[in-house]
């Protein structure tokens, strides 16, 4: 029994940790307001939208308090070409609804994982005392990690467009989605080539994660192999 529970501390070490990483870069390049603001600046939305910077900012700000759970709707007003108006429209704030719910879902896993990964840790590395099993699964689990995502990093390359439309599909069973520029504000805030950069921002940010794991863990496993050497010698 007791050789199951490793094991399976082992697998869970693997497959938590990369989910952990992940949805963990998500939520800071999500949240960080300093990216919304040069991407405003990169994208022109300004000029686009007829919304002043500082105002925009503001809307941001409400709009990423929403996704967080911290505000209830998206009802938020502001200065359009000098104009007070609703700057979320029924389909924008329908989209923003399943976004929301996306974020949620996505806290939930990024916390889950935390726990089964935590979980595992300790009972692997100190309750049985196997701290190279433990550095094992980290090293194992994040240098493939990295090898796949580099896969997938060319293959998007390859047409951003197509693939992001393909995750909305994955990820949303509905089509409000599909924002008309001609009516929506939403749009405008973040156009496809804001995705773009932030799809390099969490891949930075994750890429980051998984080699400073591999780097602990590798030198781990080098250096106490080196240590059981000695002792055995």
């Amino acid at each position: 029994m007791g050789r199951t529970f490793r094991i399976i501390s082992f697998w869970i070490i693997f497959i938590s940790l990369p989910i952990l990483l992940l949805l963990n870069s998500v939520e800071i390049a999500a949240f960080d307001l300093d990216f919304y603001s040069a991407q405003y600046d990169e994208n022109q939305v300004m000029e686009n939208t007829g919304i002043e910077k500082k105002e925009l900012m503001n809307i941001t700000e409400k709009m990423l308090d929403y996704l967080k759970g911290d505000r209830e709707d998206l009802e938020v007003y502001g200065q359009v070409n000098g104009q007070k108006q609703l700057i979320f429209d029924e389909r924008d704030q329908a989209h923003m609804v399943d976004v929301k719910e996306l974020f949620s879902e996505g806290f939930f896993l990024r916390n889950l994982s935390l726990a089964f990964f935590l979980i595992a840790l300790v009972y692997l590395a100190f309750i049985k005392g196997q701290k190279r099993k433990a550095a094992q699964g980290v090293f194992l689990s994040t240098v493939i990690t990295i090898f796949i995502l580099i896969l997938l990093g060319m293959i998007v390359a390859t047409d951003f467009s197509k693939y992001f439309d393909s995750f909305h599909s994955i990820f949303f069973d509905n089509d409000l989605w599909r924002l008309d520029p001609k009516e929506s504000i939403l749009i405008h805030l973040v156009p496809l080539g804001f995705f773009q950069n932030i799809m390099v921002k969490i891949i930075l940010y994750f890429s980051g994660s998984l080699l400073i794991c591999i780097l602990l863990s590798g030198w781990y496993l080098r250096h106490s192999k080196k240590r059981n050497y000695i002792f055995t010698r």
